[in-house]
């Protein structure tokens, strides 16, 4: 498997992707069904919308994780200026890894090559968004030395500690 920048020819494939992994949430917690919600704006839902995806790739952080020609991950970072009297932030926005392939390592090899990337880029912390009640997201998240708590952005301090584990 290769963890790999995204690309524009991506673009189907990782919107599948990510509405598969929006919708697979929603479904929990919404009252309406899927089907009801207005086209519009699951057009305009998620990173890979079109008004979105381009600026995740020219930015350079996001990341696919491929295999045999098929993304099986991906991840939506961006760097952010000037927040929270960070400087250099790494902004995870979203990541997914299709049902079949996950708890396989594909979802912590993917942000663990973003925070390199960010850091490499000048990245002083790290925030993701993410659910509080996705507990293998939080497992993994903390594994990588995240703080996590009841809100739904885990925050790692880049400035203290290298990120360790398998590559």
């Amino acid at each position: 498997m290769e963890i790999r920048p995204m690309r524009m020819k991506d673009l189907v494939e990782v919107r599948d992707l990510e509405m598969l992994c929006i919708r697979e949430y929603f479904e929990n917690i919404m009252e309406n069904s899927w089907e009801e919600l207005p086209k519009d704006w699951l057009e305009n839902l998620g990173a890979s919308s079109s008004r979105s995806y381009r600026h995740y790739v020219d930015g350079g952080l996001s990341l696919v994780a491929e295999e045999d020609g098929m993304v099986l991950g991906f991840v939506f970072a961006q760097m952010l200026h000037h927040v929270y009297n960070v400087e250099n932030m790494l902004w995870v926005e979203n990541m997914g890894v299709h049902p079949y392939y996950r708890r396989t390592g594909i979802g912590y090899r993917l942000l663990q090559r973003c925070i390199e990337l960010g850091r490499e880029k000048g990245a002083a912390a790290v925030h993701s968004a993410i659910q509080p009640d996705n507990l293998p997201s939080l497992m993994m998240h903390r594994k990588l030395g995240f703080f996590t708590d009841s809100r739904e952005v885990a925050l790692l301090d880049l400035q203290e500690k290298k990120v360790s584990g398998p590559k």
